[in-house]
């Protein structure tokens, strides 16, 4: 029987769709992370409005849904704070989801994909016995990070770590470092617009009981704000997403110290999975021990702006051997500013902003 399907604001998702959403996403493993879940996409619309939900029918029974946002050139819902997306349910191809839509071009950046990168994953049963499983590397990793707390406990102060912590100095401290660190590296900076940081806000004043929320841990050396970790999760899967610590202490590896205290914490918090994200470069590499595979990409549909995305793809890949990635940061550059600013004389605006200060940097 062929497919119904059917596009509605995402404010408009009956209790009964949203039931059988969540059955869809039980049912299948690789939809744990906590962004697929019905309630991330509801916020994500609250904070940025125009959230949308194409939903796959057979025989009036629900099988797939894509959350997305945009017009002509769409991404998906909650961009640019989204780090996984997905078909919820069967896997129905984006093109087929999006047919009859105004849409010329779906672009992505981390969907399920057979040859895209690993994911550092790591599902823990307990501390000890995730530990006994790694291998010399993480061994001596781990005895490098003990000598770092022991270093700071000299020179700073004991460390210690507040779990699901609710103190707002500290939420403040990491949305000042991770702000900071956009203007060091002269990255977009996401935070600084009123639905993304709405929502990372909404999200964790939602409380640790909440079925899905943004949990904050935080590592003190002494009385010392060192590390904070915002995770987005579902009491089961916990995704780290807002990371930052006091430069002043990265020396004695603040960030790494906090991930290892929640491995010591994760049963008492009900985590069984820990996820750090795409990527297994960096400190990642001695964590990634349960990897997942996604991948970045754009679909185009039969339109002009689909030939003008077919093509810009096209040119990306062409000029790769050339410039590099350039014409891809550019690209990813646009639309995180495009999925906060949906006007067009403020996107210009920040796009002018962010070169100039890529420009400056490089002469510095």
């Amino acid at each position: 029987m062929p497919l119904q399907l059917e596009t509605l604001a995402t404010s408009d998702l009956s209790d009964a769709d949203r039931d059988g959403w969540l059955s869809l996403r039980a049912a299948d493993p690789l939809l744990e992370s906590p962004y697929h879940h019905p309630d991330y996409h509801s916020l994500a619309d609250r904070h940025q409005g125009g959230g949308k939900l194409t939903l796959a029918r057979e025989d009036g029974r629900l099988v797939a849904i894509l959350p997305w946002q945009g017009g002509t050139f769409a991404r998906p819902s909650g961009a640019p704070l989204s780090d996984y997306q997905a078909v919820i349910g069967r896997n129905v191809a984006v093109e087929r989801m999006l047919a009859g839509q105004a849409v010329g071009a779906f672009h992505y950046t981390a969907m399920p994909a057979a040859d895209g990168v690993e994911t550092a994953r790591m599902e823990i049963g307990t501390a000890e016995t995730w530990r006994a499983d790694q291998g010399g590397s993480y061994r001596r990793h781990l005895k490098s990070t003990r000598r770092r707390a022991r270093k700071a406990e000299e020179d700073v102060g004991a460390p210690r770590t507040v779990i699901q912590s609710r103190d707002i100095d500290a939420y403040r401290t990491l949305m000042e470092w991770k702000r900071g660190k956009f203007i060091e590296t002269g990255k977009y900076d996401v935070l600084a617009n009123d639905g993304t940081s709405g929502l990372l806000r909404d999200l964790w004043e939602r409380g640790p009981t909440a079925a899905l929320r943004a949990d904050l841990h935080v590592l003190y050396f002494g009385d010392r704000i060192a590390a904070c970790d915002l995770g987005l999760t579902d009491g089961h899967v916990f995704h780290s997403w807002i990371v930052g610590y006091d430069p002043d202490l990265l020396a004695y590896a603040p960030g790494i110290q906090l991930l290892e205290a929640l491995i010591d914490e994760s049963d008492a918090l009900g985590y069984s999975v820990i996820d750090l994200g795409p990527g297994t470069d960096g400190y990642k590499r001695h964590y990634a021990t349960h990897p997942r595979r996604v991948a970045p990409g754009v679909v185009t549909l039969p339109s002009p702006a689909g030939w003008l995305a077919s093509g810009y793809a096209k040119a990306e890949g062409a000029m790769r051997a050339r410039t590099g990635d350039a014409l891809g940061k550019l690209r990813r550059r646009y639309s995180q500013i495009a999925a906060c600013e949906p006007g067009l004389a403020k996107r210009c605006a920040a796009m002018v902003g962010a070169v100039g200060q890529r420009f400056r940097q490089g002469a510095a």
